[in-house]
């Protein structure tokens, strides 16, 4: 599978392009799948498995260190958890404070079975709070060795490029990998009906071009939206359950997935993820596969690697 250097700090760390997403490992997905979900794709050169302490309210990490625990793999995993979550009934009660993020890492680590992460992303952001007090703070979790590599998790741009400017100058860990939403199939907030999520767009490539920072990309299928606009057409009543995406844009975008299918005899869900891994900015896929045929058409895929010239061809911004 190909692989992304990250490096930050004198430290290296090699992660798959696909990453293993577990949002709903330890819920829908019981232990035993979840397992077997976990072998394949490690089998097929995987080794990056993110999760966060809010996920399926801490029984993901569960699940995943009685895994590690099993498997004694832990020397050959890369473990990516997040802090910080807002209290779901108030998304915008910012728990992105040194006591709620030391609390939040401490009982990953404990459900983990580890001393350590090798990613720890800050799940949201408070704008308001100053980057002055949160750097120092998050250096430390570096320096104590509790986190190998520091990542923003649906922060503006802005917001990091300020906080990292903060760090460089100040002798401190700056982060060193994003995480938003990020697809093919271009969206913005409101479409995905929250307002604390950040999606790529324009100006948020454009600096993760200029800063070489890579992007951990969450929801890159759109929930299927492209495999479900090919297989029933772009004007089947099925994709009213995608109509926030049903631009013109988007539309003409899966008729050029299309044309990528069968021009690599791949599957839609296979081009969309080589999409995101192909180009700059520099792109991992979460995979949020739920079924073992899910999972296996996109490792199927994992080599795919697209040209200049296709991923031009699918950026294309003459939508009908």
């Amino acid at each position: 599978m190909r692989t992304l250097e990250l490096n930050a700090g004198g430290e290296s760390l090699r992660l798959s392009r696909l990453v293993f997403g577990t949002g709903s490992v330890g819920s829908s997905i019981p232990p035993q799948e979840s397992a077997a979900l976990l072998d394949l794709y490690r089998a097929m050169g995987g080794n990056c498995i993110d999760t966060a302490r809010m996920y399926s309210n801490g029984a993901s990490e569960e699940t995943i260190g009685r895994y590690l625990a099993l498997r004694s793999c832990r020397a050959t995993v890369a473990i990516s958890t997040k802090g910080g979550f807002p209290p779901k009934n108030d998304m915008h009660h910012s728990r992105i404070r040194p006591d709620a993020l030391k609390s939040d890492l401490e009982s990953s680590l404990r459900a983990l079975g580890t001393e350590y992460v090798d990613l720890y992303f800050l799940h949201r952001d408070d704008p308001g709070y100053p980057v002055e007090e949160l750097m120092p703070f998050l250096d430390g979790l570096v320096r104590d060795g509790k986190v190998r590599f520091l990542g923003a998790s649906n922060w503006t741009a802005a917001r990091i490029a300020e906080a990292n400017r903060f760090a460089v100058s100040n002798g401190l860990t700056p982060f060193a990998i994003s995480q938003i939403q990020w697809s093919l199939a271009a969206a913005t907030p409101a479409m995905w009906e929250d307002d604390t999520i950040v999606c790529m767009n324009d100006a948020e490539s454009a600096f993760y071009r200029q800063a070489h920072m890579p992007v951990m990309a969450f929801t890159p299928l759109t929930r299927g939206f492209f495999s479900k606009a090919i297989a029933e057409g772009i004007d089947s009543p099925a994709l009213e359950t995608y109509a926030a995406f049903k631009t013109p844009l988007n539309l003409a975008r899966a008729e050029r997935v299309h044309a990528l299918c069968d021009r690599y005899n791949a599957t839609p869900t296979q081009i969309c993820h080589a999409y995101l891994t192909s180009g700059s900015p520099d792109g991992l896929a979460v995979l949020g596969a739920k079924k073992r045929a899910h999972l296996e058409d996109s490792l199927a895929g994992a080599d795919l690697t697209l040209t200049a010239q296709d991923l031009e061809f699918l950026c294309a911004s003459d939508a009908r």
